[in-house]
């Protein structure tokens, strides 16, 4: 099947909305508790879907993934140590793929699609945190070739623990129109 990845429109928030709680319910069955009814909370999904920086992967005009790119660093970012220094910096939050989806590449066509927004855009490195406990994305981070940052982000209300990862890359060495993202 054929993927589009379209910016989130208004008439996207409740299907975004549901995405996020029927992910969080399967997280819990397999005792990964990064989110919560707390976070990510309606008002700030709402928001970024209003801001423009809310991508999707619809079917049938249902949400099906999800992914906000945008240059906010937490602040908790200011105590990692990152190997690569910059100020053009995208940062990829709250990745989320149906679970009904899962297994298809959905997760990596989306990072895919942030680098290459990334690249066209102007950007010289992409940063993440991730919760420790979820080996999932921790596994798909590290064969991407995000590089670990040295420190932890603790998030409330039980002060989730999460690693961050970093890429910077390289967009301009190019064959045949495809881009290859290289780690420096």
């Amino acid at each position: 099947m054929d993927y589009s990845i379209i910016k989130a429109s208004m008439t996207d928030y409740e299907s975004i909305l549901h995405l996020y709680k029927k992910c969080t319910r399967h997280l819990e069955s397999i005792g990964i508790h990064q989110w919560d009814d707390t976070y990510p909370s309606p008002g700030m999904l709402r928001n970024n879907i209003r801001d423009g920086v809310t991508w999707v992967i619809r079917v049938q005009e249902v949400v099906i993934a999800t992914v906000t790119l945008d240059s906010d660093q937490d602040e908790k970012f200011n105590a990692i140590h990152w190997a690569y220094p910059s100020d053009r910096v995208l940062v990829i939050h709250r990745l989320c793929v149906d679970p009904d989806h899962q297994g298809r590449g959905l997760a990596r066509y989306m990072i895919a699609f942030s680098e290459k927004y990334a690249e066209d855009h102007g950007y010289e490195v992409i940063r993440l945190d991730a919760f420790l406990g979820n080996t999932y994305s921790q596994k798909l981070y590290r064969k991407l070739h995000y590089h670990e940052a040295i420190g932890y982000c603790y998030y409330p209300p039980d002060d989730i623990m999460c690693n961050c990862f970093e890429k910077k890359f390289v967009s301009d060495f190019r064959m045949d129109n495809t881009i290859f993202w290289t780690d420096l």
